[in-house]
């Protein structure tokens, strides 16, 4: 530089102490950015929290939900449960005898009327053991190699038949109790039923 009348003079003294506010400016913008973006990441932060918290919350009163709706059909199903299995004591200590040749399990109950074409010896009105089919006598229809006729058959939820009739379809684990209209016999279907089957000789034994 060689035009020296437009050169300005500045005492270095001066000059330093404008470094020094110049840095302590710095130093303070600094802080302030730092400070704002601070501020800043702790609302996200708690914003963040307070998400997750009512995810949180949602998620817990939802399981509660599906809880309390778990233990309700559990309750229902054991009381359901302890009932039958309070209604099958009765049975038991009702029986004749319920000694070793008596016995109990599952089986798949039907119904069917007097004079069906697959039950009764020449479809003509009576049983197989040739007594009247009238459904006030509680007849039922059973597998003779399974249960013998005259056996005493109590069917959970419908109590005491006896064995007096068969039918082609009747075999193994399976009953026919005979009933009086087809109505009837239809609307029950096809149900599983726990049964006790005391054999006749065993009434008194």
């Amino acid at each position: 530089m060689t035009d020296w009348q437009n050169a300005v003079v500045v005492d270095p003294k001066e000059l330093n102490r404008l470094q020094t506010e110049s840095a302590k400016l710095g130093g303070i913008t600094r802080r302030q950015r730092m400070y704002v973006l601070t501020l800043f990441g702790a609302n996200v932060l708690t914003a963040m929290l307070l998400f997750f918290q009512l995810r949180t919350v949602d998620d817990l009163s939802q399981n509660m939900n599906e809880c309390r709706v778990a233990a309700t059909q559990s309750t229902v199903a054991l009381a359901a449960l302890a009932k039958s299995h309070e209604n099958m004591l009765a049975a038991t200590e009702q029986a004749p005898s319920v000694g070793t040749k008596s016995w109990g399990r599952r089986f798949t109950v039907t119904k069917y009327i007097p004079r069906s074409a697959a039950y009764g010896r020449f479809n003509t009105g009576y049983t197989s053991t040739l007594i009247k089919a009238d459904p006030a006598q509680r007849i039922v229809a059973v597998d003779p190699k399974l249960v013998p006729y005259g056996s005493q058959v109590w069917i959970e939820g419908l109590g005491w038949y006896r064995a007096e009739d068969c039918g082609s379809a009747i075999k193994g684990f399976r009953l026919d109790l005979l009933t009086a209209t087809e109505k009837d016999a239809m609307e029950f279907g096809k149900q599983d039923r726990f049964v006790i089957v005391v054999p006749p000789g065993n009434a008194n034994a």
